[in-house]
């Protein structure tokens, strides 16, 4: 399906679409809401030490209270988060999750971070989530998306180098950054094949 082009501020808030993993299950791409704060903190808790470290580029615990409210009390303008979920059991749980937060200085620029459930990588939900982060970003007028990623973060390179985008990446002290412009995609930020 893909993310939609040309929403509005209070359509975000209520951004919802069905979209496929790899192998073809559905998955649910929705806004991040102020209700998430419980599935988020369950998220968190099932992401491996290795996939906190390389996403919060240091060993974090635990989330508190505060962090939670913060990340999920958004104003989908500045800050845009999505969630990638499936219900079992009449249970949702959040396999990934993405935002981006637009640079002060640029407003044009924002910077992007998502982390997946270990379980779940190489299965497409990276994907997804910067398909429609894409998107979204492109229709509220971001014109370009960075993201920081610790050298050892393979599974994010890949992501980022497979997006179909025209990336530029420079080695910035440990980290590589990634620069995504929304303007040039080789294929509307559809992913390429990977390479052998």
């Amino acid at each position: 399906m893909g993310p939609a082009m040309g929403v509005n501020l209070d359509a975000l808030s209520s951004y919802s679409v069905v979209d496929a993993l790899r192998g073809g299950e559905a998955i649910l791409i929705r806004a991040l809401r102020p209700d998430d704060q419980d599935r988020l903190l369950e998220h968190f808790n099932r992401l491996s030490e290795t996939s906190r470290y390389l996403r919060f580029f240091g060993y974090k615990r635990r989330l508190d209270r505060a962090e939670l409210a913060r990340l999920c009390n958004i104003d989908f303008d500045r800050h845009i988060a999505v969630v990638a979920t499936l219900t079992k059991d009449g249970h949702e749980y959040f396999v990934g999750v993405g935002r981006y937060v637009r640079l002060a200085d640029d407003p044009r620029c924002a910077e992007l971070a998502f982390a997946v459930l270990d379980e779940f990588q190489g299965r497409g939900v990276g994907t997804l989530l910067l398909q429609h982060l894409s998107g979204i970003a492109r229709s509220q007028g971001v014109q370009e998306l960075e993201a920081y990623v610790m050298g050892e973060n393979q599974r994010m390179i890949e992501v980022l180098e497979h997006s179909g985008f025209r990336v530029r990446r420079r080695y910035e002290d440990g980290t590589i950054r990634f620069v995504l412009p929304l303007g040039g995609c080789t294929g509307a930020g559809r992913p390429s094949p990977p390479r052998a």
